[in-house]
């Protein structure tokens, strides 16, 4: 395995790994789409030094993680203004709508989030083992800028309980009804763990 810092290039990469991921044609309320999944992966990425990938030997992309400082800046904006240049009003509503609930749970977590925090905000991996791999590579590289706690958002849609297991306490948790089914609620929760 090789870790590397996360090449932009490999964007539609992570995106046919995090539709793998999400095996139904709903996911959060939204039908499953390419800009709408592009979104959620820029929504995470802050500081390129703070982004890795892990390869196979011969270079095949298997894991991402990305991880935020309380004071990165996000790229996804741009993109967002870029992309809707030419899309009709549905396919505008549509990504706003994504983007709106992004961006505030975003900065809920910010407001929780003290000064010696990051965020570890994106992990997906097809291969076992290179997700752990990635996670620890980055700890490290979090404790070396003098993080103590780390901060996580996700929701019922994903292995929450993970974080219920792995020592982490449950900061923030919310009904969102707007992604929610009759036979479906959705969450949104948000953890901190101490990592030194």
């Amino acid at each position: 395995m090789l870790i590397k810092p996360f090449d932009m290039a490999n964007i539609d990469i992570v995106v046919a790994m995090l539709a793998k991921m999400w095996d139904n044609d709903i996911a959060h309320g939204i039908e499953h789409n390419t800009y709408f999944l592009r979104e959620v992966v820029l929504n995470m990425f802050f500081d390129p030094q703070l982004a890795l990938q892990a390869c196979d030997d011969d270079g095949t992309m298997q894991a991402v993680a990305f991880a935020r400082m309380k004071d990165g800046v996000n790229v996804s904006e741009q993109w967002v203004e870029d992309f809707l240049a030419d899309k009709d009003d549905e396919e505008r509503k549509y990504v706003l709508e994504a983007t709106s609930y992004l961006l505030r749970t975003e900065r809920d977590l910010l407001n929780l989030m003290g000064e010696n925090s990051a965020k570890f905000s994106f992990l997906v991996s097809n291969k076992r083992g290179y997700a752990k791999a990635l996670q620890e590579k980055l700890m490290q590289m979090l404790i070396e800028r003098g993080v103590q706690w780390t901060y996580h958002i996700t929701d019922s849609t994903c292995s929450w309980q993970y974080f219920d297991n792995h020592g982490y306490e449950r900061v923030h948790e919310e009904l969102v009804e707007r992604f929610s089914t009759p036979n479906q609620p959705y969450y949104c929760y948000m953890y901190r763990k101490r990592i030194q």
